[in-house]
């Protein structure tokens, strides 16, 4: 672990989610798991969780995440405000929809009236439709307007331009009025881009844009305020109206598609349009399930997803081609039970209740924790298990899985570790030859190292010998350092140095200008010189800016720069080239942290910090109040069981939740808004609360903590990828880590 005083810039994209992000119910952030109900939008998806809560992520540029702001989220983020449990969620292009108790609710742009509300306010939260007149069952929403099934009968509300509003005219209504079918119960509606679609008794009725013959009655050209039948079809399950294409779900099983084909949307083996329906060909048996997307299609049979049409963005899945005119099969999802496509994009519900999501993820949409393109179906989920020891460089971050080591962040030193260097990695990745789990991990300015089966292994940038390994040259991929005893259990880095513990005593190498080697010098060393004065009974050490503390039979120890009192002996000028005793630190000392120019440590439970405070880094409500010795941390006087000392920041976990202090300059207290603040008592991390196991690192300017079970969390700042979620991004809310394609849970993809 390595802060450093020296801060980088973050550029912050605009899908950043920042301080206005919202919490689940437990107030944990990106916890997406027991999906009911789902719906994918143009550019943003949502889902209703089993206990009737509303998720959503992706664009948010009109509101349509329900979040009271307009900020874009890729992670899942609970909609405000709707009363619960709610049964259904719908999307469309810039607004969302909800059914409640009967109700329906809706956000989000609202120029035609779309949102029901009686006027063309757009709204950042849910508001309730009004003049329903009677309990609805149902609700679709589309691009300008938005249907529902209220007490059998079909109502539509909002743009009626091209008569998608199907009451028989082209005015646009700012309330809900009744679709002009024949007489029967509704069972099913629809609402598409500028058309709509419903089931009245089993039979399929269409109305509204029909230039590409998408209503299906077999004429092209015209717009159709009052429904028609489509043609051709008997009893149908299901139906669906995308932009200029729609499908229905026979009762056999059997899909049919109608309208525009340029890109084989219709699935019949042909790009040729369609004013009828025309049967898709090549599924392997009767469909459960359909979802029609603007220019493509999928179909469930039997728990298998089938997707065909327009693959610019993979939104049919891994095929190399630019589109099929008849389905694939994506194999990833055996087990699907409910599938829904929009735009772009696609995702399914599996039997466990998670979802997968694929294609366009430019703005989130796949809810992945990412914003990249995704050919196959990705994870939207908590964290699991499977992440050991952790530590944290000034770019860059690595965590010990079941299966080896993966770092991720900045790599322009090679501190990845991955055989060649690279601008970074966003997301977390192998490194390389290391194949088990390392039992202690750590991060420099600009190397790393690790201990594996008892041996040490360095690589990155080797300017000052912090590599140990008797020259100057740095190293792509993990290098033993020689010379050290047998059996080492733990590795610290330092800035330009690095300290291992084995045999009991302690060993540096590196830059040693300020006696960071603790051998009674001040010159560096190219390989590992023992520590004066603890060949023995150590057990623990840690490695700061420019200077180091170790525990030795219970009492706290430290040597290098003491400029700011960060020794902890009483002093606060020039440096110390051996280790000196701690004030106060004479026995029952657990852990011990150092930092840029402060440390802090755990004796008898409780937490103490001394050195430099000119961020409120000390943790005793008292802003520039430096200590020459160990002083209280106020609130954290029992039950501490990590403690990590930063560049102005200090974290600590107590009864198993992450408290932070100190200044909040890149959100790396994690309590959310505003950062760019301060605190100078230990605040708790937002949405970590009873969820920490004890491990803890801070980096530069990002901090990581552990879960129970083995997850990840990191927050602060990822303008080099050191949180592990695929973006840049500053987030003052913990993010969970992910490993390439899922999220940070088992330690494998």
């Amino acid at each position: 672990m390595i802060p450093i005083s020296v801060r980088l810039c973050a550029a912050v994209l605009a899908l950043a989610a920042t301080a206005a992000q919202a919490l689940d119910g437990r107030g944990v952030v990106i916890p997406l798991q027991g999906a009911a109900t789902l719906a994918a939008g143009a550019r943003h998806s949502c889902t209703v969780l089993q206990n009737g809560t509303v998720q959503c992520w992706g664009n948010n540029l009109f509101g349509q995440l329900g979040s009271g702001d307009q900020t874009d989220r890729v992670d899942p983020q609970p909609v405000r405000g709707l009363p619960l449990p709610a049964q259904q969620v719908t999307t469309a292009g810039r607004h969302s929809c909800a059914l409640a108790g009967g109700r329906i609710w809706c956000w989000g742009f609202n120029a035609a009236g779309q949102l029901g509300s009686g006027n063309t306010d757009d709204s950042n939260l849910p508001v309730e439709v009004q003049g329903l007149g009677g309990v609805a069952s149902a609700v679709s929403a589309g691009e300008t307007s938005t249907c529902a099934i209220v007490a059998g009968a079909a109502k539509c509300w909002g743009e009626n331009f091209y008569g998608q509003l199907g009451d028989r005219s082209f005015d646009d209504r700012l309330q809900p009025t009744p679709v002009a079918l024949p007489a029967g119960t509704v069972q099913q509606i629809a609402a598409g881009v500028f058309h709509a679609c419903a089931i009245v008794d089993g039979q399929p009725w269409c109305w509204g844009n029909n230039m590409s013959g998408q209503l299906g009655d077999g004429t092209t050209g015209t717009y159709e305020s009052t429904p028609v039948r489509v043609a051709n079809l008997g009893t149908v399950l299901q139906i669906h109206a995308a932009a200029v294409n729609s499908c229905a779900l026979a009762a056999g099983g059997g899909v049919h598609c109608w309208g525009q084909n340029a890109s084989g949307q219709l699935g019949n083996g042909n790009q040729d349009a369609s004013p009828v329906p025309v049967a898709v060909t090549g599924l392997p048996g009767a469909a459960d399930a359909i979802a029609v997307a603007s220019v493509h299609a999928c179909a469930l049979v039997a728990g298998s997803a089938w997707c065909w049409g327009d693959n610019h963005y993979r939104q049919i899945g891994n095929l190399a081609a630019d589109f099929s005119s008849t389905p694939v099969q994506l194999p990833q999802l055996a087990t699907a039970q409910a599938i829904t496509a929009r735009s772009y994009h696609s995702c399914a519900r599996l039997a466990d209740s998670t979802l997968r999501c694929w294609g366009f993820d430019g703005e989130g949409e796949l809810g992945d924790g990412s914003a990249a393109l995704r050919p196959e179906p990705v994870h939207t989920l908590a964290p699991g298990s499977g992440v050991g020891a952790v530590g944290l460089g000034m770019g860059h971050s690595c965590a010990a899985l079941p299966g080896g080591l993966h770092c991720w962040g900045y790599n322009g030193d090679n501190e990845l570790g991955l055989g060649q260097a690279s601008l970074g990695e966003g997301l977390p990745t192998p490194v390389a030859g290391i194949g088990t789990a390392p039992a202690s991990v750590a991060g420099g300015e600009a190397h790393s190292c690790a201990v594996v089966g008892g041996s040490v292994f360095c690589w990155g940038n080797n300017d000052f010998g912090q590599l140990g390994l008797g020259d100057q040259n740095g190293r792509a991929t993990p290098t033993a350092v020689p010379g050290l005893p047998v059996g080492a259990i733990q590795v610290a880095a330092g800035r330009r140095h690095s300290c291992a513990l084995a045999g009991g005593g302690v060993w540096c190498w590196g830059q040693g200008v300020n006696g960071e080697l603790g051998n009674g010098k001040t010159e560096a060393s190219l390989v590992p010189v023992a520590v004066s004065g603890l060949a023995g009974g150590v057990s623990a050490i840690a490695a700061g800016y420019s200077h180091n503390c170790a525990i030795k039979n219970g009492a706290g120890y430290c040597w290098g720069l003491n400029t700011d009192g960060q020794l902890g002996n009483g002093e606060h000028t020039g440096l110390q080239a051996a280790p000196v005793a701690v004030g106060g630190l004479d026995a029952n000392v657990q852990a011990i942290s150092t930092g840029v120019n402060h440390s802090c440590a755990i004796v008898g439970g409780a937490a103490r910090c001394w050195g430099y405070d000119g961020y409120g880094q000390l943790g005793d409500g008292v802003l520039n109040d430096p200590q020459y010795l160990p002083a209280p941390v106020t609130g954290m006087d029992s039950n501490v069981i990590a403690i990590a000392a930063g560049d102005d920041i200090s974290c600590a976990v107590r009864d198993g939740s992450v408290s932070c202090w100190g200044g909040d300059y890149d959100g790396d207290l994690g309590n959310g808004p505003p950062v760019r603040s301060q605190r100078l008592l230990p605040t708790p991390v937002v949405g970590l609360s009873g969820l920490a196991d004890g491990k803890l690192a801070i980096g530069g300017t990002h901090v990581c903590a552990g879960i129970a079970g083995g997850g990840l969390y990191c927050w602060g700042d990822d303008y080099l990828g050191t949180l592990g979620i695929g973006r840049s991004v500053v987030s003052g809310l913990p993010r969970v880590v992910v490993q390439q394609d899922v999220i940070f849970r088992r330690g494998f993809d």
